[in-house]
């Protein structure tokens, strides 16, 4: 396995980082331009999304090998 990981968990996590940052995002400029909180509607459908959002990014990334 070596010092670094198994690369499959990185991709992972990389692609939890990335849909949280979007996820975020969002929010925040529904807010912003609308004036109204996200919760629960936009928020929930980010929920919604979150997994199929993530396992899309983690399949879909280049393969390296370690």
């Amino acid at each position: 396995m070596g010092t670094r990981g198994d690369p499959m968990w990185r991709e992972l996590g990389v692609a939890v980082l990335a849909m949280s940052c979007l996820a975020g995002l969002i929010a925040g400029l529904y807010w912003v331009f609308t004036g109204h909180s996200p919760w629960p509607f936009v928020v929930l459908g980010e929920v919604a999304g979150f997994g199929f959002g993530v396992s899309l990014l983690a399949i879909t990334s280049p393969r390296r090998r370690s």
